[in-house]
Order: C-alpha cells, then structure tokens, then sequence
C-alpha cells in the first residue's frame, strides 16, 4: 500500500498555468484544492485558491478530475488529501480544454480570496494532454545537493528508494538516471536505480554545471526532480541572487529537455531560523510562474510545509528518514499520473 504521509491536510496544490490552466466556474471558496479540470502544468503551495465545480476528496489522495472540462473530481492518488474541486486562476470563470493533464497532491487551502493558484488538471481528456513518460520505464533525473542524494538517510537513498517503493507499490514502471550512485540494491524486491545527480554542498550554480549546455544528460530525462538551494542559504547568499540563478538553472533544464516535466521544489525547511532561506522560498513560486507561463512544462511543489521534527539530520537542515518518505509522498503526489505500468 502507498505511505500516508502523517502530517496530514497542508495548503499543497499542485497546479497547472497556461492557455489551458483554467477550470471553469472558479469562485472563491476557502476550499481551494485540486481541480478536475484540463490543462497541462502546475504549481504548489498556494494558500488560497478559487473552488468550482469539481468533486470533493479527502483522505491520503488529492483529486484527480476525470474530465478535461474542468468539472470533474474523482478521487486518486497522492499524499495529503484534503478538499478538492474546479479551481480558478485568479479567481476567474476559465476556460475548458480537452487537454486533460496529471493532478498532483491534493490538500485544503486556507483563506477564501479569488483563487490567485488553479488547481492541477484532470487525468482524461483530449489525445493533445501532455503525457511526459510516453514509455516505460519513466526516466527521472533527480536534480540537487545532499538532500537528493539522501545523506542521512539510513540507507543511502533517501527520497529517491521510498520514491522508488511508492511506484513499485504501485506497479509502475520508472528508473533514475545520473552521474552519481549510491543507495540500496534493492527497494521492494526490485533492483534499485541508484543513480542520481546530488551533489553535497552544492549551490545553485554549482548544479547548473551538471546539465546542459555545460554537460549532456546521459539519457533524455521525462521528469526532472530538483531540490536546490540550501547551501546558498546557509552559506548567506543573498536570495534574490539565488532565485535568479535558479530561473537560469531552469530555463537550461527546460531547453535540454524541452518535453520533460520539471519539478521544482520550495526546499524543506532548516532546523532553525534563516531569515535569507524565508526570502528566498519566498520567490520560487514567482520564478516558476515565469516559466509555466510561456508554456513550458515547469511547476513547483512545496516541501517547505515539512514539519521541523523531519529536519534533525547532520548540520540541522538534512532530513530523518521520515523526513524522505514525506519528500517521497509529496514528489509521488505530482508525477504518479504520469508512471507508466
């Protein structure tokens, strides 16, 4: 069975911008969760959202609309289930599409403003969806510092085995791919794909040195996680510097693999008080807005709403192993409607 994450109902919405990123009937409502509409990308962690028509879910899935016309809202998979339904973008009435793009993690959004998020599209819809694992199995490149190679973790893996086990569980197909490797042998009685591209103590611009133009992926990624920008911000680097690097980091990714989705992550919290590290969490959503909006297959997820008891590892700012599962379900919650069995 999937892991329930624990810490239950947080404002987590994956969410989808672009021509088609509209649900209809988006009025405000404080229960801003996932949509069933159509659409291909998304963003996470809104705390408000515009509700429509779309179904209600709560449990361990978010919902996951199974029409591209933006009403519907069955329940599926995904960690951290809460309200669900047709959500808006900037609260406005949007339009269909027959695109019916993944949902993600689902989660209740707090606050009743018109919906400044719209909530993640729905899993059927027109031949034109965007489906970035075609084949099987789904190739991820996990993209980041120590927290993607999993240091810490007792088994060398991190998010990427409990990720890895949530597919198994599953019965979809994925492998991870990288110039590193480390972790298990095997996850759930399969051979674990060890490799990966996290690299500890390294920046922003350091990552950007591992791919392209700089270095060649070494098998075309369809998803690419990235986590990156803890050491900048417990080095004291000044965090609109950072969130620039990373909008260049992006845009390198994004023209690399113009066809992958690209994950990017509002870090997981430190172990203590960072004043650079709010600023910077701060301006991610903004940099990935910029990205999804001229229609590339960028969104975010917001690991940042991670509880302080999953942030004790080494130097206060690595993850327990509770810690990577709850990184695992919240990665899980985005791509699992794309894994192919």
């Amino acid at each position: 069975m999937k892991r329930i994450s624990p810490f239950g109902q947080v404002a987590l919405l994956a969410v989808i911008l672009g021509a088609n990123a509209c649900s209809s009937n988006g009025a405000s409502s404080e229960n801003g969760g996932q949509a069933g509409g159509g659409g291909p990308a998304a963003i996470a962690g809104s705390t408000s959202g515009g509700a429509g028509s779309g179904g209600r879910s709560q449990g361990n899935g978010g919902a996951i609309g199974t029409s591209g016309s933006g009403t519907g809202g069955g329940a599926s998979g995904g960690p951290n289930g809460g309200m669900s339904g047709a959500a808006s973008i900037a609260g406005m009435a949007g339009q269909t599409s027959d695109d019916g793009g993944r949902g993600g993690a689902g989660g209740r959004a707090e606050g009743g403003s018109a919906g400044t998020m719209a909530g993640a599209a729905g899993t059927s819809g027109g031949s034109t969806g965007f489906n970035p694992c075609k084949t099987g199995p789904c190739v991820v490149l996990p993209l980041g510092d120590s927290i993607t190679h999993g240091f810490n973790s007792s088994d060398d893996g991190g998010y990427r085995s409990a990720l890895f086990k949530l597919a198994v569980a599953a019965n979809q197909k994925v492998t991870f791919i990288g110039s590193l490797s480390n972790g298990p042998s095997t996850v759930s009685g399969q051979t674990f794909p060890k490799t990966h591209e996290g690299h500890d103590g390294i920046t922003v611009t350091g990552i950007t040195g591992y791919v392209p133009p700089k270095k060649v992926f070494p098998t075309t990624p369809h998803i690419v996680l990235l986590h990156i920008g803890t050491n900048d911000m417990t080095s004291n680097a000044n965090p609109t510097t950072t969130a620039g690097q990373l909008d260049t980091l992006i845009a390198n990714i994004v023209q690399a693999a113009p066809d992958a989705l690209v994950v990017v992550a509002k870090i997981v919290p430190l172990g203590y008080s960072n004043a650079n590290y709010d600023q910077y969490i701060a301006k991610i959503p903004d940099v990935v807005k910029a990205h999804a909006s001229k229609n590339e297959h960028v969104v975010m997820i917001d690991m940042s709403t991670l509880p302080a008891s999953d942030i004790r590892g080494n130097g206060n700012v690595h993850p327990t192993d509770k810690g990577y599962a709850d990184m695992a379900d919240l990665w899980y919650g985005v791509i699992q409607g794309y894994l192919t069995n």
